[in-house]
């Protein structure tokens, strides 16, 4: 079945939206975290979240150029919340890890963010807030199914 052209053009602006004031949000919150950058917060969460791994998976992980994401790891490293390690799989590439005191400040800011989210659905209507949620568990699911096995154009999402 396809959608209309009206119709997905509606939910391509609403969902450009969300996204947009959702990582204006994580920013806002995120300056509130003085110790790190917003972009050093993301690569705590990332790092949090994949334990060990290699520059390039880190990489792909931001969404950075394997340059840019090194030059954040350095940044890391720096501030004694990254330990670079000798890659025993590779011996060219090195695997990164957080260390005691960048777990710590990932929990902080952890925290924070989930704070942050869950005080955002609070502005959802109380009646909604449920449908909401589950939307968004669909919504994530969908995306992750998309960007494995979809064509260009989203031909094989059905």
């Amino acid at each position: 079945m396809r959608v209309s052209t009206t119709a997905s053009q509606k939910t391509d602006a609403v969902l450009r939206d969300v996204v947009r004031l959702f990582l204006q949000a994580q920013r806002t919150m995120a300056a509130c975290c003085p110790e790190v950058t917003a972009k050093e917060c993301e690569a705590l969460r990332v790092l949090g979240q994949g334990g060990k791994l290699t520059i390039q998976e880190f990489a792909d992980q931001m969404s950075l150029e394997k340059t840019w994401a090194s030059r954040l790891v350095t940044r890391l490293e720096e501030g004694g919340m990254v330990l670079r390690s000798p890659n025993p799989q590779d011996g060219r590439s090195v695997i990164i890890e957080l260390t005691a005191k960048g777990r710590e400040e990932q929990r902080k800011v952890a925290d924070r963010l989930s704070e942050y989210a869950a005080s955002m659905l609070k502005c959802v209507p109380a009646a909604e807030r449920a449908n909401v949620e589950r939307a968004l568990v669909h919504l994530r699911d969908a995306l992750e199914t998309c960007l494995v096995s979809c064509s260009p154009g989203g031909r094989n999402c059905g």
